[in-house]
């Protein structure tokens, strides 16, 4: 078991998932991707060694270990990447913008809390950090479809219907309605199609849990 950082790169920042086993930690800023350059760029992906430390400065967070062409990249509280960070990971709880997001020492401590339980169950803790892939049909299909597509897919379903009603109606029909009775039906087939693959482009997090009080050090 081990954590993972799911990316979506924005020429103006990177905005992340964090995962542990299958679960949802919190949401995660960078700095866009540049090459790798320090102080401006975020880090490569790959698996990276994670391991806890304290600081006068910062309290209990957490360092990645062996990173190509950088040093010292930590995973700690910020609240905007442009500002507050040099290539480091700065966990939030909610995401404002590319970039940007709030109540990032309540992510920090729900994540130091994810990782001390992990510890307990293996000596050496790994992060893989990778960007997030496209969804094929059938995962699109089964994510929940935005509030506004839903009713779009109703009225597709339901000018379907009326179209087929048309076409096969057990009468003869003018011509011209039987046209637009066509369209009407390939028109709302459409609609529905697309309605249902929509989905919302990111992950909603469930309210933090209070953290435990292990006699830590609270992180800034």
């Amino acid at each position: 078991m081990s954590f993972e950082l799911i990316r979506n790169y924005r020429s103006d920042g990177t905005n992340g998932t964090l995962w542990y086993d299958g679960s949802l930690i919190c949401h995660t800023i960078e700095l866009p991707w540049k090459e790798n350059q320090p102080f401006v760029s975020c880090i490569p992906e790959g698996r990276y060694l994670m391991e806890k430390r304290i600081t006068h400065e910062r309290g209990f967070h957490l360092i990645l270990k062996s990173v190509p062409g950088r040093s010292w990249i930590l995973i700690h509280p910020a609240n905007d990447a442009r500002t507050e960070l040099e290539g480091c990971i700065a966990p939030v709880s909610e995401l404002t913008g590319i970039g940007k997001g709030i109540r990032s020492g309540e992510a920090m401590d729900r994540l130091l809390e994810v990782f001390e339980e992990a510890q307990e169950k293996q000596n050496h803790i790994y992060i893989t950090i990778k960007e997030k892939s496209a969804m094929n049909i059938l995962e699109r299909v089964k994510k929940p479809t935005p509030k506004l597509f839903r009713k779009l897919r109703t009225v597709g379903l339901i000018l379907a219907a009326a179209g087929g009603a048309i076409l096969g109606a057990p009468i003869t029909l003018p011509a011209g309605l039987i046209t637009v009775a066509g369209y009407l039906t390939v028109g709302a087939s459409v609609l529905t199609a697309v309605s249902q693959v929509t989905v919302e482009d990111e992950e909603k997090i469930p309210p933090l849990p209070e953290v435990k009080n292990k006699g830590d050090a609270s992180p800034r």
